[in-house]
């Protein structure tokens, strides 16, 4: 096997399944991650043997200069849909640098129906939140938090699923959200879970973003049937790239060049 050098920008169960695939077949490759807690997820069950994990967000300098100083075969953006300043970050550098890079793409999940309201951004979000009085759960992330603050009455309407983290909880806390009201969890969530949690809390609405199959969307969409609603935020942009498989062959060729 040639010695390439290839680097993923990972984060999302496609960049896991994609460590999984390299450590499987004992390609050697470095995994970025924003987050500590992020980089102990993509550990989790792996020797770490093939793979190098890389923790911490980086600046559009950084990632430039990484490229630079490395001469990488092959860079594969795996990062979340709706992380788009990365992404164009990434994008950039490797355009400044010459190197080759993929966009490993999230299908987005078809959407129409009763029980689902469709908005464009996190704006519309909010104006559609302040046009009703339900309590909801957000399962949006937490690094927008702070934006949905401007939901009417948010401390007693609003209940955020977040992750474990601590940079998840501080960020949820300084945006205001009461202890009471956060759920720190780590999925994935199955639909008796979600519609479990939407019950408890007296929630009628579920905010998320279009995460697709591998986000849960499915399992989400399941709570229409036991009468509760959809609130979707739209993808940013209209990407074009390549699915978990097609990356996995690019990469295989990649190898056994």
């Amino acid at each position: 096997m040639t010695n390439k050098k290839v680097l993923v920008f990972a984060g999302t169960w496609e960049g896991h399944k994609l460590a999984e695939h390299f450590e499987n077949h004992g390609y050697s490759g470095e995994f970025c991650v924003a987050t500590e807690y992020g980089g102990e997820i993509l550990k989790m069950g792996k020797a770490s043997s093939s793979i190098k994990i890389l923790e911490g967000r980086m600046m559009p300098e950084a990632m430039e200069e990484k490229l630079r100083n490395t001469a990488y075969d092959l860079i594969i953006d795996a990062t979340h849909p709706y992380a788009v300043v990365v992404t164009e970050n990434l994008k950039e550098a490797c355009k400044k640098t010459s190197r080759e890079y993929v966009r490993l793409l999230r299908r987005e999940t078809e959407l129409e129906g009763e029980g689902i309201v469709q908005v464009k951004d996190i704006e519309e979000a909010v104006e559609f939140l302040n046009s009703i009085d339900d309590k909801v759960l957000l399962t949006t992330g937490s690094k927008d938090l702070s934006r949905f603050a401007e939901v009417d009455n948010f401390k007693e309407r609003l209940f955020p699923r977040i992750l474990p983290s601590h940079e998840s909880l501080d960020l949820a806390l300084n945006a205001g959200i009461p202890s009471k009201n956060i759920i720190c969890m780590q999925g994935p969530f199955s639909a008796d879970l979600n519609i479990a949690t939407m019950k408890q809390f007296g929630c009628k609405f579920l905010v998320s973003k279009n995460t697709g199959k591998a986000g849960g969307m499915e399992d989400k969409l399941k709570c229409i049937d036991a009468g509760y609603k959809l609130l979707i935020i739209g993808r940013p942009n209209k990407e074009e790239g390549l699915n978990l498989e097609e990356v996995i062959d690019k990469v295989d060729q990649l190898f056994k060049k």
